[in-house]
């Protein structure tokens, strides 16, 4: 019993111990928790005033730095989703595209290889084309220097013969009297007895124009009528074609196949409502008076003197020539008279027999009036 006795006093004294231990240990923890606390006050007050004395740019400095740190985060965070979302591309599709592009890229290449090609063959054309039209202008350059020295000896030549020519001396004027005029004989009412005919004098030639003759009339109705009636062109009342179409087409055809003459090329021409054949002389037509006299002139002419006077239309360089022609038909009998006229004036044309259109109602009768002043001199 004495024994357990010792026990518990030894555990009591134990006990007092631990709580002299626990206060001595609370204490510190009091006197730590105040010391921390005036600490953090001290501290907040530093900071405080630590903050008072930034200056405001400076704050504003950081606060942008901030900012930008914010948007690099951010930049960062976009470039590994960029990555991430990479890892999770497919590698075929990846390939796919990128044989794609590949074969754009050739393509390409092939098209520029193309125009390149075309180009350089275009040039060489150019090239070429230039070089042969060098060689043309070469050619006539020549050719133009042979020729100029072929004329530069000409010229010598012919100067060299102009002043080894004798001196001409111009033969005398010569002095030319036109016919006397002679009257026209009428009738009682002083219209004329004689129809004119008109012949003309150009190129030192006559041209008998007084009448074509009856071979070319009736060669000229024939290939009318024949035109007439292979298009079955409606002819009315007074030779008058109406329709315009079909009065066109019997000028154009007679024009492109005309009745064959010798002396005279015919041509049909509208003038108005009119349809009118114009004769044109040939090279061969056209006698010197001596020969007029026994040719194509002479026959016109025989046995006309009762029914034809004869207009002279006469150009300047052939007035020998009518004088000439004048003198034997004067000596035939005929009436004459002439007119100048400019060289190549002169165009004949007479009536084919067809008009254009509708025919016109007949005129009333006008009244005749007094009788004119007669009107028969010829020159």
């Amino acid at each position: 019993m004495a024994r357990r006795k010792s026990n518990t006093s030894a555990t009591g004294a134990n006990m007092d111990s631990l709580l002299d231990a626990l206060t001595n240990v609370v204490g510190i923890l009091v006197i730590v928790l105040v010391a921390v606390q005036l600490s953090s006050q001290e501290a907040a007050r530093r900071m405080e005033e630590m903050i008072a004395q930034i200056d405001p740019a400076e704050q504003e400095r950081i606060k942008q730095a901030a900012k930008d740190s914010e948007a690099k985060l951010e930049e960062m965070k976009l470039a590994l989703q960029t990555e991430s979302d990479k890892e999770k591309i497919d590698p075929e599709k990846l390939l796919a595209m990128l044989q794609d592009d590949i074969a754009a890229a050739e393509l390409k290449a092939k098209k520029d290889l193309l125009a390149a090609e075309a180009a350089e063959k275009e040039a060489e054309e150019k090239k070429l084309a230039a070089e042969k039209l060098r060689r043309s202008l070469m050619a006539q350059l020549a050719t133009l220097e042979e020729k100029e020295k072929e004329f530069t000896v000409a010229k010598t030549d012919l100067l060299a013969k102009l002043e080894n020519m004798p001196t001409l001396n111009a033969p005398p004027p010569k002095e030319v009297r036109p016919p006397t005029p002679k009257d026209i004989p009428r009738n009682k009412d002083g219209n004329a007895l004689l129809q004119e005919r008109k012949v003309l004098v150009s190129n030192g030639k006559v041209i008998p124009f007084v009448d074509p003759g009856k071979q070319m009339e009736t060669a000229i109705k024939n290939r009318l009528k024949m035109i007439i009636d292979k298009n079955k062109i409606n002819v009315g009342e007074g030779n008058y074609i109406s329709n315009e179409a079909q009065a066109m087409k019997l000028i154009d055809e007679f024009n492109k196949d005309p009745a064959k003459n010798k002396y005279f090329d015919l041509k049909l021409v509208r003038a108005g409502r009119q349809i009118r054949v114009e004769i044109v002389p040939t090279e061969e037509c056209g006698e010197e008076p001596e020969e007029a006299v026994r040719g194509i002139f002479g026959t016109v002419l025989r046995n006309m003197q009762g029914k034809w006077y004869l207009r002279y239309l006469v150009e300047p360089d052939s007035f020998e020539t009518y004088m000439a022609m004048r003198k034997v038909t004067d000596s035939s009998g005929f009436y004459a008279g002439w007119t100048i006229i400019d060289p190549d004036s002169y165009l004949h044309s007479l009536s084919s027999g067809y008009n254009i259109g509708e025919k016109p109602p007949p005129r009333p009768p006008r009244d005749p009036g007094k009788p004119g002043p007669v009107k028969g001199v010829l020159d």
